[in-house]
């Protein structure tokens, strides 16, 4: 799932569809914004429903991280090596879970990049913060 056609046919051309980094923030925020079970030919695309789980803060945080880790890997293949960590809690949002993602681009000439983004999750729900 590497986006849809017309933003293959888009990549980097100006004033076209949107920039690699772009597409791949989008589709992760398809598939992270997706609850698992959703998608019946693909069980396991999406988060986890998250209201019935009765979890430590730390446990949940583990669990999602994990989670995301794995719709990375099999869900956006222009990146390699994901590895996500939960980061402190915010006093003014103290129910919500923040995540660092690094990982490495794969560039068009095959070398790779570093790549980063910080996802949220509140009550349930991702949200992008960059």
């Amino acid at each position: 799932m590497a986006g849809s056609l017309f933003e293959k046919l888009t990549l980097g051309q100006p004033g076209m569809g949107m920039s690699e980094d772009e597409s791949i923030r989008h589709n992760l925020s398809r598939v992270l914004g997706t609850r698992q079970g959703a998608v019946q030919a693909l069980p396991d695309y999406g988060l986890p429903d998250l209201n019935d789980l009765t979890l430590s803060r730390s446990e949940l945080q583990n669990m999602l991280s994990s989670a995301i880790e794995r719709l990375i890997i099999h869900y956006e293949p222009r990146l390699r090596n994901p590895q996500v960590a939960g980061l402190p809690m915010r006093e003014e949002s103290p129910f919500t879970l923040l995540f660092s993602i690094q990982a490495e681009k794969i560039r068009h000439d095959g070398r790779l990049e570093p790549w980063t983004w910080t996802v949220s999750v509140d009550a349930g729900k991702y949200r992008s913060r960059t």
